[in-house]
């Protein structure tokens, strides 16, 4: 007989529901950032289908030679990188979550209310230096930095085309 407890569906996990549901939802954000300048920096729509085939982390590295490529300045180049690098750093506690059992714990010996943190399960040890508990502040804090960091990427992307956009009206212009 199993010594493992666990709760199915237990009334005290909408929280935790919640907390895991923002992690998921909001780091859907930075996936679609990724596809978005890879198209835009490329200037290759009909290239959405191959980029389409690449995980995040290839996303990244093949969005960063673009931006490099492309850049239309080194500061700007710099905080892409910089955004960038942050993102996989998110990709690497999200992919805990989203693919590892997670159970729920308690700091006191009673296991009442609402849990105290969240253990992860990581079977397939995708980062043993990764801490296996997830308190309530932390994920919260994952949560802000990567809302604050699908803000931070859209703006750059956002300004890097609105500088394109002004060159080749230039150009056209001329």
């Amino acid at each position: 007989m199993s010594r493992i407890k666990h709760a199915i569906d237990a009334p005290y996990s909408t929280a935790w529901i919640a907390r895991v549901g923002k992690l998921i939802l909001n780091f859907g954000v930075l996936e679609l950032e990724t596809y978005l300048w890879l198209i835009q920096l490329s200037e290759a729509p009909e290239k959405l289908p191959e980029f389409s085939k690449l995980r995040f982390a290839q996303r990244v590295e093949k969005l960063m030679g673009l931006a490099k490529d492309r850049a239309y300045s080194p500061s700007w180049e710099a905080e892409a990188r910089k955004c960038w690098n942050e993102a996989l750093d998110q990709a690497k506690f999200r992919n805990r979550i989203a693919h590892s059992p997670l159970t729920f714990g308690w700091n006191k010996e009673a296991e009442e209310g609402e849990p105290d943190f969240i253990g992860i399960v990581d079977l397939q040890r995708r980062d043993s230096s990764q801490n296996a508990l997830a308190s309530k502040a932390e994920m919260d804090g994952v949560i802000n930095s990567i809302v604050s960091l699908a803000t931070r990427l859209a703006n750059l992307r956002t300004d890097w085309c609105s500088i394109r956009d002004a060159r080749h009206e230039s150009k056209i212009n001329a």
